[in-house]
């Protein structure tokens, strides 16, 4: 039997753990994996904790949750590589830990695992998985899957797309899924949010070799406006596609923070290696971390074009 059924077998209480500040491929891949469990597996108690992206609260599972149910249950981290990063606040008590991922290994924080580097997205693994094992996978799971797939392979754009990208893409619009309502709802965007990255196109900010476009974004820059984190962080598809460009950053404190969060890409070059220096990581060419002060910013800048002129 596949390792990861023989788990979910041997365990009625399962919590499944997204990174903090979650995207869609960790918010769709908890919440694909939790309606394949119920879909699959009689009497079993389910919760997704951490961050919930579509209503910008915690997850109302975490709520129903107490020390002796902890303890007792099965933890599945979805999308996550560090341990720090585990986006669940009692995870001190739990003792038994899964991981589903498809990042390079970074924090070898259990020894069960299922992870897939050369996937595109955490969803890709999921959905794969489930197909080999014949599970039934439902139109609400395979929604939640196919957000994910699309969000972290960028409609399929980014370089570690293969065709078992394809392969799940097509198992996930077999299920019967709107693929129109779901690019409608990620990428139409609001008046506000159209005016937001017009005004940020405008601060973008180079380094010597001009190759690196960067944004600092002040807390003052988007304080009074009514946009959440995450069409914040939209800022970041300004640069895409600019021929002049090969590294770029936004920089910004969110509402709730000290410190300054990173959000990197690069059309060639492996910015994981820089996230890793600065306790993050990610993708090789898209990563994410955080700096304690703004003055951190000359020393990136630094590393990113010793990148460039190294070439890898």
């Amino acid at each position: 039997m596949d390792t990861l059924l023989k788990i979910i077998n041997e365990n009625n209480y399962i919590l499944i753990a997204k990174h903090k500040n979650p995207d869609w491929d960790a918010h769709g891949s908890a919440h694909g994996l939790k309606h394949i469990i119920q879909d699959n597996f009689k009497n079993k108690k389910v919760l997704v904790v951490g961050w919930d992206i579509e209503k910008n609260q915690i997850e109302i599972d975490s709520n129903l949750l107490n020390e002796e149910i902890i303890s007792k249950a099965l933890l599945i981290t979805v999308d996550v590589a560090n341990y720090d990063r585990i986006d669940f606040d009692s995870i001190n008590l739990i003792n038994n830990i899964y991981k589903i991922d498809h990042h390079l290994e970074v924090d070898n924080y259990t020894s069960n695992k299922l992870v897939d580097t050369t996937a595109i997205s955490c969803t890709q693994v999921i959905t794969l998985w489930a197909d080999e094992n014949e599970l039934i996978i439902s139109k609400k799971a395979a929604y939640y899957l196919f957000y994910g797939l699309i969000t972290d392979s960028s409609r399929f754009l980014y370089k570690n797309t293969n065709h078992k990208s394809f392969q799940a893409a097509m198992i996930l619009t077999q299920k019967g899924i709107d693929i129109t309502e779901i690019y409608t709802n990620l990428y139409q965007r609001s008046y506000e949010q159209a005016k937001w990255n017009s005004k940020c196109f405008n601060k973008i900010k180079f380094s010597k070799n001009k190759k690196i476009a960067f944004l600092i974004l002040k807390r003052k820059h988007f304080k009074n406006k009514k946009l959440n984190e995450h069409e914040i962080k939209s800022s970041l598809f300004i640069f895409t596609n600019i021929k002049e460009i090969d590294i770029w950053y936004i920089a910004y404190k969110a509402k709730d923070s000290k410190k300054i969060k990173v959000s990197i890409r690069s059309k060639k070059y492996n910015i994981n290696k820089v996230a890793q220096e600065f306790q993050g990581g990610g993708h090789i060419l898209a990563s994410g971390f955080v700096l304690d002060s703004k003055k951190y910013i000359k020393v990136l800048n630094k590393k990113l074009e010793k990148l460039i002129l190294e070439g890898v």
